[in-house]
């Protein structure tokens, strides 16, 4: 039942949340940090934005920037951008792939790995039959920032 309930949230955030950013100042580091990230991709915060409420609510805990930077918090943020634009383009012929990503990463929220969602979207068998483009993509993705690790 949390699941859901944090399934449904990512889901309706989609919609409403870079606005409520955009329309007040910030009065904190995280709120700044948002703020400027929507000036430059608006599409990225609201998914940045998206992320951390849920890890935030399922974990009870605050996130800080530089959580939000983090290299596994910026895989899942990507695999939703991505998931977005092969949507848009109409990549994957199966549709859908935006709301398979918000829904897989909602079942694999955890407080301990940030990453965990992500790694869940490139090990699903089914979710890489299905959005194969997408899928190519993500992995492309890990590959590239697997080798720029130190």
């Amino acid at each position: 039942m949390k699941n859901k309930k944090l399934i449904a949230l990512i889901i309706s955030a989609a919609t409403s949340c870079s606005s409520v950013y955009a329309a007040t100042l910030p009065d904190n580091e995280v709120g700044s940090y948002i703020l400027a990230m929507n000036t430059m991709s608006p599409i990225t915060a609201k998914y940045t934005i998206q992320y951390k409420q849920a890890v935030e609510q399922k974990c009870n805990t605050v996130l800080g920037v530089e959580q939000l930077n983090s290299t596994a918090f910026t895989n899942v943020v990507q695999a939703m951008v991505s998931s977005e634009t092969v949507d848009r383009m109409g990549l994957d012929a199966a549709g859908g792939s935006l709301q398979d990503t918000l829904s897989m990463i909602g079942k694999n929220v955890t407080c301990s790995d940030l990453n965990a969602p992500f790694k869940a979207l490139l090990d699903d068998k089914d979710f890489t039959s299905k959005h194969q483009h997408l899928s190519k993509v993500l992995h492309t993705w890990d590959d590239v920032v697997s080798q720029s690790k130190p």
